[in-house]
């Protein structure tokens, strides 16, 4: 399957030209934002992990990628704790039999349309916050645990603009007094925010050899996004009703540009935002996540919390330790 051209057009806006020897994680990459960065990436140089549920819609995306010796694939639900545990196993063993860790991660995956009903997993924790932030959480720890991040590798956690659509404060994190798929994926998106700044201040506490960054990607959606044949395929009618959004929204491709600037710009040196330029759209700049992801209390609060579910919690000291 041929590439998409967009993808070799922007793989050096930012960052260097080559990121030929580095390598990277990107969660959620079948499809969407995901796809695109590690697209992205793989242009560049780079070797890329890609992770998603489907091991099929993985195997299309890497073909669809074209670059057979530096995309590997790696299936497992995020948001099951077994598996990320799993994953992550698998993850540490590849990196001892090769010597290669990670440069940066993006901790992309994520659901975008919640249930109408609140769900648990396995594990019984609500659905959306399993998936879009303690697996990630969960998985962060386990490869920070056995020190396969690179020194100054980033860490970029996926906000959003939807905490500042709603009243979202995580009193009640999962949702028990109430839910709504709305609120679900509000508060999930702010949780991510208050996660991306907590980690930096623990990752500069131990030293300072892992920045921890959010990106936002403003407003993306699938019927703006460029036809990639067996990963995006939108159908008429839905590149017919995003046509309308153009002023205000971009495609998917666009959009993935802000991880991309985060987890590729030497110069970000960890608890920076990066946005687009017109908040739903355009090209990456330094910005602000919502306003209660700076809180520390709220963040120490919410770090404990996620270790209480996951069983482990990131450990930068340990990279530290190894450099």
């Amino acid at each position: 399957m041929p590439r998409n051209d967009r993808a070799d057009a922007r793989a050096a806006e930012f960052g260097p030209r080559d990121l030929s020897g580095r390598r990277y994680l990107v969660t959620g990459a079948s499809t969407g934002l995901g796809y695109f960065t590690a697209a992205n990436l793989a242009t560049r140089g780079a070797r890329v992990v890609i992770t998603g549920r489907s091991a099929a819609r993985l195997d299309a995306a890497a073909s669809a990628i074209g670059k057979p010796g530096l995309v590997t694939t790696l299936p497992f639900d995020i948001g099951e704790l077994d598996e990320v545990r799993g994953a992550a196993d698998s993850l540490v063993a590849g990196a001892a039999g090769t010597g290669a860790g990670f440069d940066g991660l993006v901790l992309n995956a994520g659901v975008v349309h919640p249930p109408a009903r609140r769900e648990a997993t396995s594990d019984g924790v609500e659905r959306i916050f399993a998936t879009n932030v303690l697996g990630h959480y969960a998985l962060l720890g386990r490869l920070t645990g056995a020190a396969v991040l690179r020194e100054d590798a980033a860490v970029v956690w996926l906000g959003s603009l939807a905490p500042g659509l709603t009243r979202a404060h995580l009193q009640d994190v999962q949702l028990r007094g109430g839910y709504t798929a709305w609120n679900a994926y509000a508060q999930s998106k702010l949780a991510t925010q208050v996660l991306g700044m907590e980690g930096d201040r623990r990752a500069r506490a131990a030293g300072g050899h892992v920045r921890s960054i959010v990106a936002h990607p403003g407003y993306s959606t699938g019927g703006l996004t460029p036809t990639v044949a067996g990963v995006h395929e939108p159908s008429l009618a839905k590149r017919a009703v995003d046509s309308l959004l153009v002023f205000a929204a971009q495609g998917k491709d666009d959009g993935a540009r802000c991880q991309l600037r985060a987890v590729t710009d030497p110069e970000l040196r960890g608890g920076e935002t990066i946005v687009p330029a017109y908040v739903t759209k355009g090209r990456p700049v330094l910005g602000a996540s919502h306003w209660r992801s700076y809180d520390p209390e709220l963040g120490e609060r919410l770090w404990n919390y996620c270790a209480s579910l996951a069983g482990v919690e990131p450990d930068f000291a340990a990279i530290s330790a190894r450099t």
